[in-house]
């Protein structure tokens, strides 16, 4: 990452202040999105496991910088602290303490969208890219042709939740993006005749909340629902979104 760096901030939500760090990684230009937490808070993340955090990231990895990804001669972790470190607001980030995802979306492209009831509420943060690896899990194979994007989901919610509750939240979380691609008539791109269910490299963090203890998340409870309903419309927006850019 250049020293030149231009930060955003795109708004604070439930204290949750958001903003996007635009910057050039190895000469190209890039963004990232931190979502600082106003205390840390406990994660589940499908990358990084379980831990405990201040920040959870999701850094745009562009195109020509897609042949680095697996070159054992690049700092990735150097490239990731950098970024952290640029933060507007003045804290001491590390890959410690936060969670980090990675695609090949733009931040530009990012959408989010919140679900109420009462004091209950769930936010949703999506990157959408569905373009060359949109895949029908289980049926088609593992290669992909022109992978230019992933679908990466962070929701935070109101609740406690305990570990059970974050594992069971990716079952609610990941129907909930089947649901967005289902409504949007997003098909395979190996088997254009089949629905797709995801691409081959999305990812999701869960951040769980500080209020009344939930030990269950599902479509049967008001959580599980508001979870749901906010991942939903933000995967919706989010895929919209990109592809009104790319094709527009």
């Amino acid at each position: 990452m250049t020293s030149e760096h231009r930060n955003e901030i795109i708004g604070c939500l439930h204290g949750i202040s958001a903003e996007i760090i635009h910057h050039h990684a190895w000469g190209v230009s890039s963004n990232a999105l931190l979502l600082h937490l106003p205390e840390p808070a406990r994660t589940l993340s499908g990358l990084q496991g379980y831990r405990k955090v201040s920040v959870v990231a999701n850094y745009h990895i562009p195109q020509p910088l897609w042949t680095k990804l697996h070159d054992p001669s690049i700092d990735w972790r150097g490239y990731f602290r950098q970024v952290l470190k640029a933060n507007s607001c003045g804290k001491n980030l590390s890959l410690d303490n936060a969670t980090i995802l990675s695609t090949g979306v733009t931040m530009e492209h990012l959408t989010w969208s919140e679900a109420t009831d009462g004091d209950l509420w769930a936010l949703a943060f999506v990157t959408a890219g569905v373009e060359g690896n949109a895949l029908r899990v289980g049926v088609d194979s593992g290669r992909h042709h022109n992978p230019v994007g992933t679908i990466n989901t962070i929701v935070f919610c109101s609740t406690e939740l305990t570990q059970a509750a974050m594992a069971a939240s990716f079952i609610t979380i990941t129907e909930a993006k089947v649901v967005a691609l289902e409504d949007l008539g997003i098909r395979s791109s190996y088997t254009p005749a089949l629905q797709a269910t995801g691409t081959g490299t999305d990812q999701i963090v869960t951040v769980s909340g500080k209020t009344v203890k939930c030990t269950y998340v599902s479509g049967h409870t008001k959580i599980g629902a508001l979870i749901a309903r906010a991942v939903t419309a933000a995967t919706k927006e989010a895929i919209v979104k990109r592809r009104k850019a790319l094709y527009s």
